[in-house]
């Protein structure tokens, strides 16, 4: 996922104001380029993410193509989903600071550059190791530029309009939700049903990198990029205990993005009793989408609101698809995502602001970074293990255990979030009782 708020402790490094241009060394040449506006800029930048989250999602429907054609089990196909979380992280944490210094077009391109690379492996695969290959590079390419498009959203936004963590969020989650509907209705009903999404995809990351060339420049190159490759991991002390809270929230958050973007599609059609690949891709668009508009209708509320009316929606949510696994019913299973979905949503962002509202200006990009550390192992590991268990008990028994722990999961997040809200309540003063005798 994205690092929505991580250069906010230098978000207006270099950046204009409304009603200047970005101060950076590109602006001062001789040769001076045409750039967009900022706002149109900004919506630029926020479609990029959306690309990116969407070609993220794409594979998912294609798995189970991939796996017919070319006969590899399901602990493989795991691995493979496993790469894109793995390099995702790798290069977040070493590459995460990286356009505060290059600036952010730069890194944004280089990203772009990554992820059209990721798109012709996908076309020239014949075999795992080249799909294994794709599915790093995109993970790179993701890690690489996120941090950069959270950081441009940030110096791009209208001043104190707060609307960049909002937009960043929601960008990549509506991003999610359509690479996979919009893949599985390609792979449905399209020719080449393992090519054409990549052509497609290709042919967006070129565009986009060509706008992007013309997008404002909001942060100034400067010295000292090669100190910010070594990555910064840690949780200030004043944030440990808050840290460790959260934790069962955020494993159980990022645990069903890992479960739905890889066993989802699968999973569907044997609750379903359907092969339509339409059903895989629906499942992935109603946990994102409605993922995505609970993060909105939450935007004005405080963090621990946000996780606690996201870990008690994620908990229904959990036991009502474990119960529709059970039964095969196919209504309560698309109804249990759903609700699924919303609590996602809104414990994702509760989750983060919450942690990250814990730590100084200097100390935040180490928080963060044990942030997606929890979140990438919640995401992938998981998810790998469910596949080696899959081969050897069935996906439905697989399934049922994966859900029963999301569900504990979110009841003991749910749970401590109660007791601490109760905790922190201010006790009743006697004094203020009125009639009260308080004299003895």
């Amino acid at each position: 996922m994205t690092v929505p708020d991580a250069s906010t402790g230098r978000e207006r490094t270099g950046s204009a104001g409304p009603d200047r241009r970005p101060v950076t060394r590109a602006a001062r040449g001789p040769a001076r380029r045409a750039a967009l506006p900022r706002g149109t800029a900004f919506w630029l930048v926020a479609g990029v993410l959306f690309l990116l989250f969407f070609a993220a999602a794409a594979p998912s429907p294609l798995y189970g193509i991939y796996q017919a054609q070319w006969r590899f089990s399901a602990i493989t196909l795991t691995a493979v989903f496993a790469a894109y979380a793995v390099l995702l992280l790798v290069t977040l944490l070493v590459f995460g600071s990286l356009s505060d210094y290059l600036g952010r077009r730069r890194v944004i391109l280089v990203g772009l550059a990554m992820a059209a690379g990721a798109c012709g492996l996908f076309l020239a695969a014949r075999g795992v190791g080249m799909l294994l290959a794709a599915r790093a590079l995109h993970g790179a390419a993701v890690g690489t530029a996120s941090s950069a498009l959270g950081a441009a959203l940030i110096d791009l936004q209208p001043e104190d309009s707060g609307r960049a963590p909002v937009v960043t969020t929601t960008a990549s989650l509506l991003g999610l939700a359509a690479g996979g509907l919009g893949t599985s209705a390609l792979v449905q009903d399209g020719p080449a049903p393992t090519r054409l999404i990549w052509w497609l995809l290709l042919g967006a990351f070129l565009a986009a990198a060509a706008a992007v060339l013309a997008m404002p420049e909001t942060a100034q190159a400067r010295p000292g990029v090669l100190a910010t490759l070594r990555p910064r991991v840690a949780v200030p002390r004043q944030a440990r205990g808050t840290f460790v809270m959260a934790l069962p929230c955020l494993v159980a958050v990022w645990m069903i993005s890992g479960f739905y973007l890889a066993l989802g599609p699968s999973l569907a059609a044997q609750v379903l009793g359907s092969p339509d690949l339409l059903w895989g891709g629906l499942v992935i668009f109603l946990l994102a989408g409605i993922g995505a508009a609970a993060s909105v209708a939450f935007r004005r509320a405080s963090g621990p609101a946000a996780m606690l009316a996201g870990c008690l929606a994620l908990l229904a949510g959990a036991a009502v698809t474990l119960a529709a696994i059970q039964a095969a019913s196919a209504a309560a299973f698309l109804t249990g995502t759903a609700v699924a979905g919303a609590g996602f949503g809104a414990a994702m962002l509760g989750a983060f602001r919450t942690i990250s509202a814990r730590a100084a200006p200097g100390q935040r990009a180490g928080l963060i970074a044990a942030y997606f550390i929890v979140s990438y192992a919640a995401f992938s590991v998981p998810v790998v293990v469910a596949g080696v268990a899959t081969t050897h008990f069935g996906l439905h028994r697989t399934a049922l255990v994966y859900c029963a722990a999301i569900a504990a999961l979110a009841a003991v997040a749910a749970g401590s979030l109660i007791f601490r809200r109760r905790a922190a309540a201010p006790p009743l003063d006697p004094a203020a009782a009125p009639g009260r005798d308080t004299r003895r």
